[in-house]
């Protein structure tokens, strides 16, 4: 009986520069697949072949994924792109890159030389709320006044009750979001600031710094968390891809 082999397809991790292209195939990509560059130009895409149309996104293969992005972060600039991306085959790849020659070009440029790194403050409370009700007079008086002396308040009442702490809350996040940028700020190329992703959330923050600047970009932090007193809890992370700052939109 004769087998019919079975057909790959290149999965694709990030785009680069052409002359970092060799170095990407030290790289070992999902289910153990030998990363290599697809290159036109100047410009070269970062591959496995994988024999699937579809990849789940497994911890494992996601593991496999930010592997290569974290490895390729080393050798220089790149712009990763989404899971679970996969070509048709080396031609479309190609083609790929000839018709987005010039954004990829542009955004290599823009982050040659330079990191993502992420802060998040958050309210380090138990109820963001009683936190709300202690620290904000005007608040405290209507929920007092609400369910003082046992009354029950009216939906309406609890309505009215909601919006005034959601505008607080939006108020103080704003203003909290700001007096931690214009400490980071200077320190960053470019300060993108995300959607809180929970209530407690302060500032949500994505930091395109130099390379060379992680030192003053950590000690930026630690001069910002001094201005907060110990209901607020500040967490950095990186060096990461530049995944805030660039947008891989695979025009075909």
């Amino acid at each position: 009986m004769v087998e019919m082999a079975t057909q790959t397809r290149p999965y694709l991790y990030a785009i680069v520069a052409a002359r970092q292209a060799a170095r990407a195939c030290e790289a070992s990509g999902i289910e153990g697949g030998k990363v290599y560059p697809i290159v036109e130009g100047a410009l070269a895409a970062v591959v496995s072949d994988i024999p699937h149309e579809k990849v789940r996104p497994e911890r494992r293969h996601l593991a496999a994924h930010h592997a290569v992005h974290k490895y390729l972060l080393g050798q220089g600039a790149l712009l990763p792109t989404s899971f679970g991306i996969i070509a048709d085959g080396p031609e479309a790849v190609r083609r790929m890159l000839v018709l987005n020659r010039e954004a990829f070009t542009d955004q290599l440029q823009r982050v040659e030389g330079k990191v993502e790194m992420t802060l998040r403050v958050v309210w380090d409370v138990t109820s963001i709320f009683e936190y709300f009700v202690r620290t904000h007079p005007e608040l405290r008086i209507l929920r007092d006044r609400m369910f003082g002396g046992g009354r029950d308040p009216s939906a309406d009442d609890k309505i009215d009750l909601g919006r005034l702490f959601d505008r607080m809350l939006n108020e103080d996040r704003a203003a909290d979001t700001q007096r931690v940028v214009e400490i980071l700020g200077p320190l960053c190329a470019e300060v993108r600031e995300n959607p809180p992703r929970t209530e407690r959330d302060v500032a949500n923050l994505a930091c395109l710094i130099d390379r060379d600047a992680q030192p003053r970009f950590q000690q930026g932090v630690f001069e910002a968390a001094k201005n907060f007193d110990d209901n607020y809890s500040f967490d950095y992370s990186g060096p990461w891809p530049p995944y805030n700052f660039v947008e891989v939109d695979l025009k075909t």
